[in-house]
């Protein structure tokens, strides 16, 4: 089953997509946090640690993936369950950082290899365009690569919620998501 999880900045979408993936996590299966944040300052190693305190104890192994997601694929137990937190760091780290020529199919066939090895995939975005379009136009492209990214994780996946001041919208697979709930 594939999961994906979208909404804004501290909508509560991390929280949601981690309870979500304790429960279809398979006790016999290795567990697995895809972390896909560059530390570049403060800031992202402030959010680190929050992730990293929301999720102790939860028997996460951590794999750190900030870029090149189809490689990290082979490493994964086939069949076990795995969080990918976030698409929009991802996005990020292959569009600026490794200057692939099409960094949002790099970033799907990377997804859709994580998706072949796995029984469960949860996976975090951010929900894009919203707030406008930026001027700046590298930024521009960044948003239409995450907007297509997303939107194709949509078609993939099973269940689609949008996580709004803590609430959960289903946009799609509502009976499968009240069925990870029971």
């Amino acid at each position: 089953m594939t999961v994906l999880v979208t909404g804004g900045s501290g909508s509560g979408k991390s929280a949601l997509a981690e309870q979500i993936s304790e429960r279809l996590r398979q006790p016999e299966k290795p567990f697995y946090y895809l972390a896909t944040m560059q530390v570049w300052d403060a800031e992202c190693e402030a959010r680190i640690a929050k992730h990293r305190q929301q999720r102790a104890g939860k028997g996460f192994c951590t794999i750190e993936m900030p870029d090149h997601a189809e490689e990290a694929a082979a490493s994964l137990t086939p069949g076990s369950t795995a969080l990918l937190e976030c698409v929009s760091n991802l996005t990020a780290n292959e569009q600026f950082g490794t200057g692939v020529p099409d960094p949002a199919q790099t970033v799907l066939d990377g997804i859709g290899a994580i998706q072949k090895r796995l029984a469960h995939l949860v996976i975090v975005t951010n929900e894009v365009f919203s707030a406008g379009t930026p001027a700046d136009a590298a930024m521009q492209t960044y948003l239409q690569n995450l907007g297509k990214i997303n939107c194709t994780l949509a078609q993939w996946a099973d269940v689609v919620l949008e996580v709004s001041c803590g609430v959960p919208i289903v946009w799609k697979g509502e009976r499968c998501y009240r069925e990870i709930l029971v």
